[in-house]
């Protein structure tokens, strides 16, 4: 996730985000530059009525797909906010069934344990990459290639176990099993956005329509090779541009990019509440004043 920090905060993510389409930008230099010894008469040719169309097109098209984007983005944003209130919430509740016993406290550990872990591996999974060193290690009695779902299988297995051995009653397992339903909730929420983003042929159909527009629109704009028409020309090929990608980075909130929600930033999050804020897990990978927090 791009933060704007300090006095040139804005300068930094204005700076950040054009790095990331540094290649759209070489492009339209390029379509720029060869579209300046063009006649006028060339340019003149039908281009009015073009820019009509393809403007009004494009900012329906490019508007709708951000739109979407940005729901996207944000219900992703939600399901994380659930994860974070139901491992606090899954906390609590093993708190309040903890009787204090040996057998019940060295479940209950490893299940604070395994919770933080299934959270660091989920935030792995959903950005197709390797965990992090010690998450395997938060919970060495489980198989170090569990996986998210596995991980929630062996939370619900320890909770039949406590049943089974009577240390806890139904309300209490209902009551544990409630939060660990929820998690799986979340999860399956999160693969569908990560598994389902907006269809190829309609991203490859807005990015066309915009590059369409922004040609049109320099063309136009430089029908009299005056200074200033040819720098508003390449001002709105760049609007347009960057607006398109934008909304394509911003619809894939969890595929390890600076766009990214910051996902390791939930996790220690969550390792503080279970584990204690001394934790090694708990302790953020950036600083509060970084301007990119993953």
């Amino acid at each position: 996730m791009i933060r704007s920090v300090g006095r040139v905060g804005n300068l930094k993510v204005v700076g950040l985000v054009l790095w990331q389409v540094k290649y759209d930008l070489l492009v339209i230099l390029v379509v720029a530059a060869s579209l300046l010894p063009i006649p006028d008469a060339v340019q003149m040719e039908n281009s009015v009525a073009a820019l009509s169309v393809l403007g009004i097109a494009a900012s329906i098209f490019i508007g709708f797909r951000n739109t979407n984007a940005y729901n996207r983005w944000w219900e992703a944003r939600t399901l994380w906010g659930a994860v974070i209130n139901d491992s606090r919430a899954w906390h609590n509740d093993l708190a309040a069934i903890d009787t204090g016993t040996t057998v019940m406290s060295t479940v209950l550990d490893r299940m604070r344990r395994r919770q933080v872990r299934y959270t660091w591996k989920l935030a792995a999974e959903m950005r197709g990459v390797a965990p992090l060193p010690g998450v395997a290690e938060l919970t060495e009695e489980d198989p170090p290639e569990a996986t998210a779902t596995d991980l929630l299988n062996l939370q619900a297995r320890d909770v039949q176990t406590l049943s089974a051995g009577g240390h806890i009653d139904v309300q209490a397992r209902v009551m544990l099993m409630s939060v660990n339903t929820g998690l799986a909730a979340s999860q399956g929420g999160l693969e569908r956005i990560r598994n389902q983003p907006i269809p190829v042929h309609y991203d490859v159909f807005i990015r066309v329509m915009a590059w369409l527009f922004a040609i049109v629109a320099f063309n136009r704009f430089d029908a009299n090779h005056e200074l200033a028409s040819v720098a508003l020309g390449l001002l709105l090929m760049l609007l347009f541009i960057v607006a398109e990608r934008l909304g394509y980075f911003i619809e894939r909130p969890m595929s390890n990019r600076i766009f990214d929600l910051p996902l390791y930033r939930f996790c220690s999050t969550i390792s503080g509440n279970l584990l204690g804020r001394s934790h090694p897990m708990a302790t953020p990978r950036e600083s509060d004043k970084a301007v990119i927090w993953m």
